[in-house]
């Protein structure tokens, strides 16, 4: 993505470039390169920002309808069961009023019986009655053989008669109670047949509402699904233009430390500072955005990249007046070089000297770290001029 390939060089190649005063004003070309290029990242970043806006918006809506389609399925499910329940309670009703029927059934059949028996008594009556005189024919009674017209016959018997007979009224009564039973089984029967097939009614509609829902919450999950995923597309290109951009930063400064050594090379004077580590300077001396809290704040020194157990140099001779933690600088050495000149090396993984200890310029007095309050291995770097924090580019 970067136009320029040879902006990632190594700072030991662009030393190497110093010796010509040409080089300089390449250096400048590559330099205006870079922050061209840092400025066309950072466009690109907020128009992808700019995108990512209604996309979020259109997540959060398909998510709150997918939510929704979620709940409406779990609540017509819910009631497709309790329906599913109830025809099965309703299922065991009607076969106890099958069996009550069956009950009945059988009780009819015995009246039926009683029926029988009832008629042959009250036939015998009435011709007991004619033998004796005093009614007529018995034939006009039992002509017809219809439970109906043997009780038109009998009340016609007592008419005629004026005798009241227990057979005849308890054919009667046998009768009545026959048509009662009958009409009570077929009355619950049918109720309870009426309510099944209300339930069934509302178990198939039911049924079409979950297929409905579910059909609707495959369709809700697929856009949500494509949200994400064009939100998850648009965050990846912006981290990779993020990260071009830090790396474009970090070679900024190189640039900028290698043209600053182009044109101050370093003094002949043996009281001149060297370069703790060999690598680019990633953050310079000055006010910055901290990398952790995020506040602008003074940085007091520069980082210099390195790699974690690279060794690093005193910059000057001098005695160790701090080998130790020291809060966000970790494991941190201080050296006096004498005349109010302090330097600082921080982040360190392990600390080779001791307070007190004398150094001589060029010896290792540590390892290069991440401990205390960093982003990643590094070497932080600080000149103090009697406690005031300087630029180290001023000394080297």
């Amino acid at each position: 993505m970067i136009r320029r390939a040879l902006l990632l060089v190594s700072a030991s190649a662009l030393v190497v470039s110093f010796v010509a005063p040409a080089v300089a004003g390449d250096l400048n070309n590559d330099l205006s390169d870079v922050r061209s290029r840092i400025a066309e990242l950072s466009k690109l970043v907020s128009g992808q920002e700019a995108a990512r806006t209604p996309i979020v918006q259109d997540l959060l809506e398909a998510q709150a309808l997918l939510d929704a389609a979620e709940l409406d399925l779990t609540e017509t499910q819910a009631a497709y069961d309790r329906t599913e329940a109830d025809i099965l309670i309703m299922q065991g009703e009607l076969d106890a009023v099958q069996a009550e029927l069956t009950v009945r059934f059988a009780r009819l059949e015995v009246l039926r019986e009683e029926l029988s028996a009832t008629r042959a008594e009250a036939e015998a009556w009435v011709l007991d009655a004619y033998e004796r005189g005093g009614m007529a024919e018995p034939s006009i009674a039992f002509s017809a053989p219809a439970l109906a017209d043997i009780t038109v016959g009998v009340a016609y018997l007592e008419v005629l008669t004026g005798v009241s007979s227990a057979a005849a009224e308890r054919f009667q009564q046998i009768v009545d109670e026959q048509t009662i039973e009958e009409d009570k089984v077929k009355a619950v029967e049918a109720q309870v047949r009426d309510h099944i097939a209300s339930l069934e009614a509302s178990k198939r509609q039911l049924s079409e509402t979950v297929t409905e829902l579910d059909a609707k919450r495959v369709v809700l999950a697929e856009a949500t699904a494509a949200q994400e995923s064009r939100l998850s597309e648009i965050d990846a290109q912006i981290d990779h233009y993020e990260n071009e951009i830090s790396a474009l930063a970090r070679e900024e400064s190189s640039i900028k430390a290698a043209i600053y050594a182009a044109s101050n090379p370093s003094p002949s004077s043996p009281d001149a500072l060297i370069r703790p580590v060999p690598g680019a300077i990633s953050s310079g001396f000055g006010k910055r955005v901290h990398p952790i809290t995020g506040g602008v704040k003074m940085h007091n020194g520069v980082d210099m990249n390195a790699s974690k157990g690279d060794p690093i140099i005193a910059a000057k001779d001098g005695v160790v007046i701090l080998s130790g933690v020291k809060g966000g600088y970790g494991n941190t050495v201080m050296i006096d070089h004498g005349g109010g000149m302090v330097t600082l090396y921080a982040h360190q993984s392990k600390l080779g000297v001791s307070v007190g200890q004398t150094v001589s310029k060029g010896q290792v007095i540590g390892w290069v770290g991440s401990t205390g309050q960093s982003t990643g291995p590094h070497l932080h770097f600080e000149v103090r001029i009697n406690g005031t924090p300087r630029n180290p580019v001023n000394y080297w």
